[in-house]
């Protein structure tokens, strides 16, 4: 196993890693108290073959075993099928761009399902694929064939984003809205009757709050918080960037369940105004510092084997210059599989969040690029 040091450290060291004087509730009661870790980087041997890096790996999935990583190529529309156990590369899988059998461009959803199938989602095209490279069911979401209850027009251009498909394959679910405003709705689609309705889920709005437009006569851009919709043991979690708040979505019953939290080691939101709109590049700038010096939630992570949630937030220090790389105050909260907070503590070894992160075997792997070769730096928590 060829293993490298994680770029953040100089060795591979354990920390403590204690919260402020105040804890989650009181001494014990924080399972992070007491935090450390150990890390090591481990990279992929991908043979003869070469592993496209340019777009990190956002496009990605494991199987349920999370023995197989999987890596969508959309320079090749070829899937790379990594082996996590024997850390190698151990089949290039081709598809096609176009044609009856194509997945299209700018996918928005790439997901392995049982029997090694694959979701490939956009606004334009959507469906599911065997292996051998044949869509199999076409899932493309037409607005004017659906009858969605409460859609408003314009919003069916956006049913495809965050897409899920139900664990019975009988509905999609997705989080459509107001490209422009920055709202987000889950929507839920009946596949075989074509119907469907939208649920508002306003405990999520901060994070529109904090959405700065730029738009002039000769340019466009968007500064948005994320919002993060995921499927863990059958149960939907929806979260933002802005807030600690998360709903916990029933599918079959439609329920929406909002918890939130009390932090002590930071703050439960983001609380310092910006302006929505803007008209020069230098506002739009001035307006992004802002918003990413504050604090800013990342997507839960789940690790089954004790099941437990984590969640790492991360409030960015002010920019210096450009030349200077950009660090940040790093944290980490824990849950139960209940979404009970148990424990919080500050990382202050930690600089940046561990990106594209995932439990397997109870240790936190996060990717990282070694001399443009797939790595992985995994983390061992202790307690």
């Amino acid at each position: 196993m060829k293993k490298l040091l994680f770029p953040f450290f100089c060795a591979a060291l354990a920390f403590s890693c204690g919260a402020s004087d105040e804890s989650a509730d009181s001494g014990s009661d924080n399972v992070l108290e007491d935090f450390s870790f150990t890390v090591d980087t481990v990279v992929v041997d991908p043979g003869e073959e070469i592993i496209n890096l340019s777009q990190g790996i956002r496009s990605s999935d494991l199987d349920e075993s999370k023995t197989h990583f999987y890596l969508f190529d959309p320079a090749t529309t070829k899937i790379n099928k990594i082996n996590l156990d024997e850390l190698r590369l151990v089949q290039q899988i081709p598809f096609e761009k176009e044609g009856p059998n194509g997945v299209g461009e700018y996918l928005s959803a790439v997901k392995v399902l049982s029997g090694e199938r694959f979701l490939f989602g956009s606004f334009r095209n959507t469906g599911i694929y065997s292996k051998s490279g044949e869509k199999i069911r076409d899932l493309t979401l037409k607005p004017e064939e659906l009858e969605i209850e409460g859609m408003e027009e314009g919003i069916g251009f956006s049913l495809s984003n965050s897409m899920r498909l139900s664990p019975d394959e009988s509905h999609i679910l997705s989080l459509p809205g107001d490209f422009m405003e920055g709202t987000r709705q889950l929507a839920k689609i009946n596949l075989e009757e074509k119907t469907g309705k939208l649920l508002q889920i306003p405990g999520l709005d901060k994070s529109t709050e904090f959405r700065i437009l730029l738009q002039s006569d000769q340019t466009m851009s968007i500064f948005a918080d994320p919002t993060h919709f995921q499927e863990f043991f059958g149960t939907y979690f929806l979260s933002a960037g802005a807030t600690n708040s998360i709903y916990i979505y029933d599918y079959q019953t439609d329920s929406l369940d909002l918890r939130t939290f009390d932090f002590t080691v930071t703050p439960n939101e983001k609380e310092v105004p910006v302006q929505g709109k803007v008209s020069s590049p230098e506002e739009f700038e001035s307006e992004m510092e802002k918003a990413i010096t504050q604090i800013m939630f990342e997507k839960l992570i789940y690790d089954d084997k004790n099941e437990r949630f984590y969640r790492f937030a991360r409030i960015m220090d002010p920019k210096i210059d450009e030349e200077t790389s950009r660090t940040s105050d790093v944290f980490l909260f824990a849950f139960d599989k209940s979404l009970k907070l148990i424990g919080e503590t500050a990382i202050p070894e930690l600089k940046a969040i561990p990106s594209d992160a995932f439990f397997k075997d109870g240790k936190l792997w996060s990717y990282v690029n070694v001399d443009d070769e797939l790595g992985f730096a995994v983390m061992d928590f202790e307690f």
